[in-house]
């Protein structure tokens, strides 16, 4: 399995074509973004409200809450981290399994880079046992961690016609991350007050 789980890795992350210069100036400056919203950056979060796909992602000094009758399964130990962006996610596996991680964040242009995590916990329903395919997910999670405390990613978001936001992932020299980019989904900034009613449906 873990053979099958580190060529998933490989192809996932996989880069495109040489960028162009100045690759970090497209997009969107998404913490400015937010900054300027009306709510404020420590009360606003990117939302996907989608149906087996939530996920919640803050930049402010807010605290995510977690959906209700989870207990950790997975809590890797954290590394510390120096940025100038403080990113919370919570995010929906499948099967009421749930992802949760912190790091600290550079910005350059319009970009987000980290190396990594410095708190990542994998949350399951208390009262049920992993599936075959979330027992896969937690081994992908947990190597996948590992693989990207050795290199930095950075995040570009991207606005679509119709008002969401779709990230896009790079390497610090600009090449794409085309796999990486297939499991991005449509967000919209949201009140992080919302956060609750899309935890807890």
């Amino acid at each position: 399995m873990v053979r099958i789980v580190n060529g998933a890795m490989a192809e996932l992350l996989a880069p495109g074509e040489q960028a162009g210069p100045n690759w970090e100036v497209q997009g969107v400056d998404l913490v400015a973004r937010m900054a300027a919203h009306p709510e404020g950056i420590n009360r606003t979060a990117t939302i996907s409200d989608m149906a087996g796909d939530r996920s919640v992602d803050h930049y402010g000094e807010g605290t995510l809450p977690n959906p209700p009758g989870l207990e950790p399964v997975l809590d890797l130990p954290g590394q510390p981290m120096s940025g100038d962006v403080h990113w919370q996610t919570i995010s929906e596996l499948g099967d009421g399994v749930w992802m949760r991680a912190s790091a600290k964040l550079v910005r350059r242009g319009n970009a987000r880079c980290g190396r990594g995590w410095e708190t990542l916990t994998i949350l399951k329903p208390g009262d049920a046992p992993l599936s075959e395919e979330m027992r896969f997910a937690v081994m992908f999670v947990r190597l996948m961690a590992e693989r990207m405390r050795q290199m930095e990613v950075c995040s570009i978001a991207f606005e679509q016609p119709d008002g969401t936001l779709i990230e896009r992932s790079f390497l610090p020299d600009g090449r794409p991350l085309p796999k990486l980019d297939e499991q991005s989904k449509p967000v919209r900034i949201r009140p992080l007050a919302d956060a609750t009613a899309i935890l807890n449906p």
